[in-house]
């Protein structure tokens, strides 16, 4: 099973930064940031719609232009938000690289990016179907893939719907009793299975191994972590 660098593995790193995903591509065969268009119209690495707590500075990254957000400092340390093309830079093009839309609107410049430099190693999920849908009309055909954490059965049809590549359910619904089940459903629809939420279903490294083991026995295909210390199911 594949373990997936969640936002470059904040457990060693400032998350979403090029120094933590260059860190985890190092270790792990694929890394995962989010990205968001700043208000003067780049994408960057961002999870959340503000960046407080994130960053020492506070505001909406769509209201922050590029060189506001250069000069604040991700977490705890001297990393400066990270831009898309910092991020394709970071991680070599044998590295699987996971890109999460956290809004629609971004597939052309994502792809713009990922063109200059000779990418394609890549998959472009989401929680917003009109982000996955925009792709899906599009020329443009990476692997993409729908991420929910409830309802398993209506979102393998939406996922679908949206001609996705893969499905990205939270780790607890592949772990419930129907989770066996769940990942059958999806492998027999066509669907590659990368769970996510690894991190909040199991809050220390001896119960994360556990999860990883049993999300391996269930035929996950891949999961999300926070961690590169985990064992390789």
């Amino acid at each position: 099973m594949e373990l997936v660098g969640h936002r470059g593995c904040p457990d060693h790193g400032p998350e979403n930064t090029a120094r933590a995903v260059a860190a985890a591509a190092e270790r792990l065969p694929a890394v995962e940031v989010d990205l968001r268009r700043c208000g003067s119209g780049e994408l960057v690495a961002v999870h959340d719609e503000r960046v407080d707590g994130v960053t020492d500075g506070t505001g909406r990254v769509a209201d922050l232009d590029l060189a506001t957000l250069r000069g604040l400092r991700v977490g705890e340390s001297d990393d400066p938000v990270a831009t898309f093309a910092d991020i394709v830079e970071a991680v070599p093009p044998a590295v699987t690289l996971q890109v999460e839309c956290k809004v629609p609107g971004l597939w052309r410049d994502v792809r713009a990016v990922l063109t200059a430099d000779g990418r394609s190693n890549v998959r472009c999920s989401s929680f917003s179907a009109p982000a996955l849908a925009e792709i899906a009309r599009s020329e443009w055909s990476p692997e993409t893939g729908l991420l929910f954490d409830e309802h398993p059965t209506a979102n393998l049809d939406l996922a679908a719907a949206l001609d996705c590549a893969n499905v990205h359910p939270h780790a607890r619904l592949c772990l419930d009793p129907g989770g066996r089940a769940l990942v059958e459903r999806a492998h027999d629809a066509g669907f590659g299975v990368y769970a996510w939420g690894l991190d909040a279903a199991a809050d220390d490294g001896e119960a994360r191994a556990a999860t990883v083991r049993a999300l391996a026995d269930r035929g996950v295909d891949g999961v999300t972590t926070d961690t590169w210390d985990l064992p390789r199911a």
